[in-house]
């Protein structure tokens, strides 16, 4: 009987000892758990170490191909599609537009008016803004654009 005690492994016999000892060896395993953690906490970080600025009134500004952008505004008159009003961010209408615009202008140094409209704004409604604007003393009137 081959492989009995005192006699020497035949070949198959040492073949099968050898790859039984090779399956036993650990394996190297490369673990992606702790790399998913630590790119998920970079995630969060970044989340919520970023601020995200948006307008208070969506609209689709028209483009421009010219133009500078003002970085201190004061006074903002915005006009949507839908025809909403807004001075500074507050609901108002075209007829208490004027009233609440002259308050603001009497404040304010420079006098300067800013007009945001939607592209898909009727000319006319932009143009009573502007008069508006005009005849409540605004001396510069600026009209908000998208950058090129």
């Amino acid at each position: 009987m081959a492989g009995s005690a005192g006699t020497a492994p035949t070949r198959c016999q040492r073949w099968l000892m050898k790859s039984i000892q090779r399956q036993r060896r650990p394996a190297i395993r490369m673990e992606l758990s702790p790399l998913i953690d630590c790119i998920f906490q970079l995630l969060i970080f970044f989340m919520l170490s970023s601020t995200f600025l948006t307008p208070a009134i969506q609209l689709t500004l028209p483009s421009a191909t010219a133009g500078t952008s003002q970085n201190e505004l004061e006074i903002i008159i915005t006009l949507s599609a839908a025809g909403d009003v807004y001075l500074n961010k507050n609901s108002t209408s075209l007829i208490s537009l004027e009233a609440d615009l002259k308050k603001l202008l009497a404040d304010s140094q420079k006098k300067t008016v800013t007009i945001r409209g939607d592209e898909q704004l009727p000319y006319a409604a932009f143009l009573d803004a502007l008069d508006i604007a005009k005849r409540s003393g605004a001396i510069h009137v600026n009209v908000a654009h998208q950058a090129p």
